[in-house]
């Protein structure tokens, strides 16, 4: 790898980083809403697909594009959309069906899934170091879902893994075509998911602090989290994006139990702690190699 490439994967994770700090605290807001699951998951949703309308049509208006040409989805479009789709269904559903901190581990299978995806689908190179972090990741993660197996926890611990693949399948879309407008990815699949769950919900049930969290969560939280870490997705491997994105379990959990005083099972500490320590080394691993290609660049 070139020292220019490896400087646009340093960019490139800075930008997945900045979205994984927005996005840290969607857990704790979904814990704090108080309504029905399949209501919580439309207006989150919703309220998602509005802001990203208004995004698509400012970005159409700045590009001199008609008002069609800014919403209407193309055909890369389309299939980006539909895992968008499916990563803030099962997301919000899996958050409400298990500890918050399961769940967020539980994202951090998105490398190893991004990887074999990356390979077999894309024909995407990755790094050793990341193939063998994902291996431990997926290991831990095993361990987590294998407890919660007949428990009250086992529904959610599988919608996380359902959520975990259509991110990596999202994340790999963005990257393999640099066509795609990330925005109207992101309207089609958010207002797919609201027709989706309306039938299941009650809209006007929502009531007092509710709708704070929900305008937050659509409003502020996905579109911006989301809009950052596809820029990431554009400069570095699905796989890379994903474990930077296991910030997320860190923070997400430590903001769950400050606020709501949630404290994760055993198990998850243990494989949570791992997954986090499999992090570091790989980014020290990342950083030294960087560090190798600076040395070599011609002057």
């Amino acid at each position: 790898m070139s020292f220019r490439n490896q400087v646009g994967n340093l960019h490139g994770a800075w930008l997945a980083l900045i979205g994984v700090l927005v996005i840290c605290p969607d857990a704790l807001l979904i814990r704090l809403i108080e309504v029905d699951d399949m209501t919580a998951s439309f207006w989150r949703i919703g309220f998602l697909a509005v802001s990203t309308f208004v995004l698509a049509v400012i970005k159409g208006r700045y590009k001199g594009q008609g008002f069609a040409a800014s919403v209407i989805p193309g055909r890369h479009e389309i299939p980006a959309g539909l895992f968008f789709c499916g990563t803030t269904i099962f997301f919000i559903l899996s958050i409400r069906n298990t500890d918050a901190a399961n769940t967020l581990v539980i994202i951090a299978a998105t490398p190893l899934i991004a990887g074999v995806i990356g390979v077999l689908v894309f024909k995407r190179n990755q790094p050793m170091r990341t193939w063998v972090a994902s291996v431990v990741v997926f290991v831990a993660l095993a361990l987590i879902v294998g407890a919660g197996f007949g428990g009250e926890n086992a529904l959610g611990d599988v919608l996380a893994l359902c959520a975990a693949t259509c991110m990596a399948g999202f994340f790999n879309v963005i990257g393999a075509r640099p066509q795609i407008n990330e925005i109207k990815a992101m309207l089609f699949g958010s207002c797919l998911g609201a027709l989706i769950l309306l039938p299941t919900a009650e809209p006007f049930s929502v009531t007092g602090m509710d709708w704070v969290w929900l305008l937050m969560l659509g409003f502020w939280v996905l579109p911006v989290s989301f809009l950052f870490i596809s820029a990431g997705a554009r400069k570095i491997p699905a796989a890379e994006v994903g474990l930077i994105m296991l910030n997320e379990a860190i923070l997400g959990s430590f903001l769950v139990w400050l606020v709501i005083d949630e404290t994760p099972g055993r198990m998850t500490l243990i494989c949570g702690t791992i997954v986090i320590v499999t992090l570091v080394f790989h980014s020290l691993l990342g950083i030294r190699e960087s560090r190798r290609m600076r040395a070599a660049a011609p002057l």
